[in-house]
């Protein structure tokens, strides 16, 4: 990160800190971008587990191997380095996604080694009406 028009933010998580506040400081950074936070469950009757979007107020209930740390990511970070980077200094499953038509999130699974400031420009794009000389207006 040594180039100096691309200032390191710092996401500082504690175990009272909430899912909101986490949400509300990324998407400050990037608007067109949102972070989900998964649980893993393991199903007694199956070998699998499963995983689903975790609705919950705190984060440290997210995982039983949460820890209170700090993420630092820039607008140069690709998704799967933010991605790795909760679940390596915080111990939790996070997925970032984009801002797709209308109201719409998209899953950026398949553009993980894409900048967030790319994922967000293509968001901001996605989010804006497009308009050619055959829309009609009614």
């Amino acid at each position: 990160m040594g180039n100096p028009e691309i200032s390191p933010m710092e996401l500082h998580v504690f175990k009272n800190t909430t899912l909101q506040e986490v949400r509300e400081q990324f998407s400050g950074c990037f608007p067109f971008l949102k972070l989900e936070f998964y649980l893993y469950r393991h199903h007694s009757e199956d070998v699998h587990f499963t995983k689903e979007v975790y609705k919950g107020l705190y984060l440290e209930k997210t995982s039983a191997f949460f820890k209170e740390g700090t993420i630092y990511f820039s607008p140069t970070t690709l998704v799967t380095e933010l991605e790795q980077e909760f679940q390596i200094e915080l111990g939790v499953a996070a997925k970032v996604f984009r801002r797709s038509e209308g109201s719409a999130w998209v899953d950026t699974t398949q553009t993980a080694h894409l900048s967030l400031a790319k994922q967000n420009s293509i968001g901001s794009a996605m989010a804006k009406p497009q308009f050619n000389k055959y829309t009609l207006f009614l």
